[in-house]
């Protein structure tokens, strides 16, 4: 295992914000399709967009912000999915307190739940999945 430089963990660290934006527009933009357009409920909509965001995600951080070219993807995108699923969990239970309980829209919901979600995914990402890249 490598060690990752203060400068190194820093440049990670703003890649890994903008592969989060696109993820997170990838991921609210179908959330808001399948409310809207399909009507279909915010929590499995939720879901299914947030499942897409971690497809997208993947593929960015394994390449963008972590320049990994190992020929481990199976098992490195099943960890990846993992530790995103917990954050999966976050993201739906924020949304739902957001709409059910504060009376916010989905969406409003579903950014907070976008942010208090970031830096558990990237200490998660960065120290487990792409450890050492």
């Amino acid at each position: 295992m490598t060690c990752i430089s203060a400068a190194s963990g820093r440049e990670h660290l703003g890649w890994f914000f903008v592969v989060g934006v696109i993820s997170s527009l990838v991921d609210i933009g179908l959330l808001y399709y399948l409310c809207e357009f399909r009507e279909i409920w915010y929590i499995p909509a939720a879901m299914v967009s947030y499942c897409t965001g971690i497809v997208v995600s993947y593929g960015l951080n394994k390449y963008l912000t972590f320049h990994d070219v190992s020929g481990a993807t199976l098992l490195q995108f099943s960890t990846f999915a993992a530790i995103s699923i917990s954050c999966l969990m976050v993201n739906v239970c924020i949304i739902w307190l957001s709409v059910e309980l504060v009376s916010l829209s989905y969406l409003a919901g579903k950014v907070i739940a976008t942010i208090c979600a970031f830096f558990w995914s990237y200490y998660g990402q960065s120290r487990i999945t792409f450890r050492g890249y």
